[in-house]
């Protein structure tokens, strides 16, 4: 009770003071370092990493663009595809702390997991990997099912068909492919994407496919992201040690990627808002006016990940009050103009060619 206790106190701390003076890299890694780690079922959510389960959005994304979000059967499917993609990709960060358990101990800051530390035994981590693929698949299999019955379903390229496929490109990426310069960043942008394509297979939409580009710039641009607050916060030395890829990366071609992939995210939105199909199921123009939310947006990921220091760029953006704004501003906004762009009244504000 008095663990729990001080591990809150730290907690309010680190949120009260570290923010207001400006000194939240140090105190932070302070208060990590002091704050006692779970063991047992503890360690094993920890490495689950739940907080990640938001990267799972995206999942939810077609059910807003398709207006189908007025469905609550969409919304259970949905829902269902979501859980599926949280416990596959839980069971991906265990499979790979087990793989990365001696680069991990090398890290200053990942040396605190429970497998690099020894608090969660590899077999047992191998055990709950196990269990999460089979109730993720079995999630994903449900969906299916509910959408096509027992005769068809594996005749159809559904949630299950992309669930799979996310499992086997994740853990190829995790025993293999995270160590190729390049390609690791386009793999997990490719799992976003995977993510945005089994939404829409789990309401039965087509997706559009500036909207499947769209996702791997903008995802691209977030990987890329990660990678420089990585090189940031390690030595060239640790570097060498904790992930091979790191060594081809510097700052200069990472700031250049970076450059490159948001103004194809913007471009590439920009078109999706635009294009005839959106029109056409919208019934105007009016998702132009989302644009400069997506534009805050990543620029708004851009300064986070270039400050948090060492800390996690995901834990450092679901404590940033300003992007959570801007997210629920954007998912309003667009069901608005789902829901009422075709009226009348504002159909006929913008110019579009008919």
């Amino acid at each position: 009770m008095t663990i729990r206790i001080e591990s809150v106190l730290a907690k309010v701390f680190y949120r009260k003071f570290c923010r207001k003076t400006g000194k939240e890299n140090l105190l932070a890694d302070k208060i990590i370092s002091e704050t006692p780690s779970p063991t047992g079922l503890g360690a094993i959510l920890k490495t689950m990493r739940i907080p990640h389960w938001i990267k799972n959005a995206f999942v939810v994304a077609p059910i807003l663009f398709s207006g189908q979000f007025i469905y609550p059967w969409a919304w259970v499917r949905c829902l269902a595809a979501f859980a599926s993609f949280c416990l596959l990709s839980s069971a991906v960060y265990l499979i790979n702390d087990i793989a990365d358990r001696k680069a991990d101990a090398a890290h200053p800051s990942k040396c605190s997991r429970p497998i690099a530390s020894g608090r969660l035994s590899p077999i047992t981590a191998a055990i709950a990997a196990i269990f999460l693929i089979a109730a993720g698949l079995g999630l994903a299999g449900w969906v299916t099912w509910a959408n096509y019955g027992c005769d068809v379903m594996f005749q159809r390229v559904g949630v299950l068909v992309w669930a799979a496929a996310y499992l086997v490109l994740n853990l190829l990426y995790s025993l293999r492919l995270k160590s190729v310069v390049i390609l690791d960043v386009i793999i997990v942008a490719l799992g976003f994407v995977i993510r945005a394509v089994a939404g829409a297979a789990a309401i039965t939409v087509p997706i559009s496919p500036w909207l499947v580009v769209c996702t791997f710039t903008i995802c691209l641009f977030i990987a890329l992201g990660k990678r420089r607050s990585e090189i940031q916060d390690l030595s060239p030395d640790e570097s060498n040690q904790t992930r091979k890829a790191l060594r081809a990366y510097d700052l200069p071609f990472i700031e250049h990627m970076l450059g490159v992939s948001a103004s194809m995210a913007i471009l590439t939105y920009s078109i999706y808002t635009l294009a005839p199909q959106t029109i056409e199921r919208v019934g105007s123009a009016h998702m132009i006016w989302t644009i400069p939310l997506v534009v805050y947006g990543m620029f708004r990921y851009y300064l986070i990940t270039s400050r948090c220091g060492k800390g996690d760029p995901v834990v450092v953006l679901l404590r940033d009050r300003r992007m959570w704004i801007v997210m629920l501003a954007f998912a309003v906004l667009s069901a608005l103009i789902v829901k009422y762009g075709s009226h009348p009244s504002v159909s006929s504000l913008l110019d579009v060619p008919r």
